[in-house]
């Protein structure tokens, strides 16, 4: 999950050293004392101050951006020497132990005063210094280490910290990792664009810097994610309690242009001593907070022994999922939809279906949320079209009808909101040669009122090209009436939950009675997911719905079974 880059080894902090003049102390040993304990302090400042500027840029009189910007200098100066110190081991050799002390005062007078170029820190450590210069410049700190977008430390810094924090713990003490991974970022990228997702981004920062001020650190590991060490706990409830004040640090909307925008976030808490790997623990930060977006998103789940084997299991999926395209494992699988005025098939719904070579067949609600996570459901969602359009060509030349035949095909919210997509279906209606009034494309309720001004505009560039747009799961996501008469739509898809009680419960009879209304009114058609059973297809008859699917008539079938269907309903109806 976590790109392990070349890491330098820190050397292990020493006891404080005695400064006293029997003593005789090594410069390795107060360097790696000293960039210790100006590492968490400096880290804060200047990511507070590389935010202020940023936020403030052109705001501020000259003056004021001025010393924003020598302070941020001088952190920066600061950070190159704590850099310097922890990256090479050998700095305490390449100097004169007789005069380390006089060296380090030289050093942090230069520090103090702020005054000579970037490297005049440097330039005051002896004959080794033109070597060491070298180093620095090869190395650029700046960019490996610092998020440049965020001037939040690195993945690469992040660890270093960790193994500092590990190596100087105490047996008893209790390390923690805070992996905080912000929910559906992709959509809201694809939504708002990258340049408003980046302001974002440096937005989610400011806050986390600002209202955690007593945390180890804070880290911008990836695009989404962002790492909180916490050293100084003493149970592991504490790390709980700071997790759920993250969750409220989100709780407040964020303002991009004008426009309010909610968050929220996946938390993963590891807790470690001593003892443990600093890999393994970052490792099973990501496996909690895994198991928080598949329970819901927006909590906060803590690392425990069994989910050490969950994640073992989701590598697994990810590794053959990201194979699964190339070894030609998905499959589409058909369900007809049943015009009631006549009774006869007038389309199908395509539904993907993952043929694993061990675990047989997988249902997309197992794998279709981690392909979206892995960003790989554009890539099925435009074989699913594909595949779909290809098989419904052939269909309609096998079995000429009038109205020709049709096929459903769903969409992710993420794969909704891609800004080419209506490029893309274009593309695919070209190259199956099918008219696009035989394609229907389906969306849910929620995705569309998530972001409903995109949705609007998405949606009338399809209807452009002429497809059919259906709303599936219509009543279970948010209540969006008020809006529904704005939206390009042909057609309700009434979720099944309705429908498995409309024979027994006289209040699911009673709304399924009044979609159907409101679809009429809106000039709808309506169709009738999940029909199973004689009394409930009666019902349905009777209010006058016009289209039905469910295993009634027949689940879900592949091609091969769908042709037979069609073709035992062609010979009897020629």
């Amino acid at each position: 999950m976590v790109n392990s880059n070349d890491k330098p080894e820190i050397p292990p902090l020493t006891e404080v050293p005695d400064l006293s003049a029997e003593s005789s102390p090594k410069l390795n040993d107060i360097a790696s004392v000293v960039s210790y304990e100006l590492r968490t302090p400096l880290t804060s400042i200047r990511a507070a101050l590389g935010l202020l500027l940023t936020g403030m840029l052109g705001t501020l009189p000259e003056k004021g951006q001025r010393m924003l910007e020598i302070a941020l200098s001088n952190t920066e100066r600061l950070m190159r020497l704590v850099d310097l110190l922890e990256s090479d081991s050998d700095i305490g050799a390449e100097i004169d132990p007789e005069n380390d002390l006089s060296t380090c005062s030289e050093i942090g007078s230069n520090i103090s005063t702020g005054i000579g170029n970037d490297f005049a820190i440097l330039r005051q450590s002896s004959e080794n210094s033109e070597s060491l210069l070298h180093k620095l410049a090869a190395a650029n700190w700046q960019q490996r280490f610092y998020n440049e977008l965020t001037a939040l430390p690195t993945l690469t810094l992040f660890m270093r910290w960790l193994r500092q924090a590990i190596a100087t713990a105490q047996p008893e003490q209790t390390l923690v990792i805070l992996l905080v991974d912000i929910d559906r970022f992709n959509v809201i990228n694809d939504s708002f664009g990258r340049e408003l997702g980046d302001q974002l981004l440096r937005s989610v920062a400011q806050r986390l810097v600002l209202n955690l001020p007593l945390v180890q650190a804070i880290a911008h590991l990836r695009e989404d994610e962002f790492g909180i060490l916490l050293e100084r706990v003493q149970t592991v409830g504490e790390a709980i309690a700071i997790a759920e004040k993250v969750q409220q640090v989100f709780a407040t909307p964020f303002n991009l242009n004008g426009q309010d925008l909610f968050l929220t976030v996946s938390i993963g808490i590891a807790a470690g001593t001593a003892h443990d790997q600093p890999d393994d623990l970052l490792h099973n930060a990501y496996s909690a907070m895994h198991q928080a977006k598949a329970l819901g998103k927006a909590r906060c789940e803590l690392f425990d022994a069994e989910l050490r084997v969950k994640a073992t299991s989701r590598l697994r999926l990810e590794t053959d999922l990201r194979m699964a395209l190339a070894r030609q494992e998905f499959q589409l699988y058909y369900q007809p939809i049943v015009f009631l005025a006549t009774g006869r098939i007038s389309g199908f719904e395509a539904l993907i279906r993952w043929r694993h070579p061990q675990r047989g067949l997988v249902l997309p609600t197992k794998f279709i949320p981690l392909a979206e996570e892995m960003g790989l459901v554009s890539r099925i969602s435009q074989w699913v079209l594909y595949q779909a359009c290809s098989q419904l060509r052939q269909w309609q030349q096998q079995f000429p009808t009038k109205p020709p035949l049709t096929v459903s095909v769903n969409l992710s919210a993420q794969q909704f909101t891609k800004s080419d997509l209506p490029q893309q279906i274009q593309q695919i209606l070209q190259q199956t040669e099918i008219d696009p009034g035989s394609l229907r494309i389906e969306i849910t309720e929620s995705a569309i009122m998530h972001s409903l001004e995109t949705a609007t505009a998405v949606l009338k560039q399809l209807k452009t090209l002429g497809v059919q747009l259906y709303v599936d799961d219509f009543g279970t996501g948010y209540s969006s009436l008020s809006y529904l008469h704005r939206l390009p739509i042909d057609k309700l898809k009434i979720d099944r939950s309705f429908i498995t009680r409309i024979d027994s419960e006289a209040e699911q009879l009673e709304i399924v009675r009044a979609i159907v209304k409101l679809a009429w009114n809106l000039g709808m058609d309506v169709i009738a997911e999940g029909v199973e059973t004689a009394p409930q297809l009666a019902q349905l008859k009777a209010l006058r719905c016009e289209y039905v699917q469910g295993y009634f008539f027949s689940k879900p079938v592949d091609h091969a079974m769908a042709e037979m269907l069609l073709r035992q309903e062609f010979i009897a109806h020629p």
